[in-house]
């Protein structure tokens, strides 16, 4: 602290911000990267290839995830309420996770494992098919029936 002290006696505390501010980005990477004992990932375009797309399955789930909760979420606020079964599955947002197409389905099976819902009809659609002609069969087991079969 003594040796602080000395050092920024003479020296103006705008001084040392303003020196602080020019210094510290150029050493927070050239710091960190010395550490990595990475010399070049780019050498080889297979290398480059891979790892780009690994990045874009990555961030195309991710987009796709934020996009699902994003209509599921106006989905379910706006129909909460509704007891129309031709509402509920002609709202847009309903229509968007449709329109998803099987980039939706880990989603939906997210969402009706647990707790199952009138989400279950996308995938009626979706698919194409119900998944059992029952005339007995609930929202809950056509939900189970869908899990069962799509995630064995």
């Amino acid at each position: 602290m003594q040796l602080i002290n000395t050092f920024t006696k003479g020296l103006k505390p705008l001084t040392l911000a303003a020196a602080s501010l020019l210094v510290a980005p150029a050493n927070a990477y050239s710091d960190i990267d010395k550490y990595s004992k990475v010399t070049s990932v780019m050498q080889k375009t297979e290398s480059s290839n891979y790892l780009l797309n690994i990045d874009d399955r990555e961030e195309m789930f991710m987009l796709n995830k934020r996009k699902f909760q994003c209509h599921l979420e106006k989905w379910q606020e706006d129909t909460m309420f509704t007891s129309s079964i031709s509402d509920i599955i002609e709202h847009k947002d309903f229509q968007a996770i449709i329109a998803m197409g099987k980039k939706a389905v880990p989603f939906i099976l997210d969402e009706i494992e647990y707790e199952p819902s009138h989400l279950v009809w996308a995938l009626n659609i979706i698919y194409g098919k119900k998944i059992t002609n029952r005339n007995n069969a609930t929202i809950a087991d056509a939900c189970k029936l869908w899990v069962k079969i799509l995630r064995s």
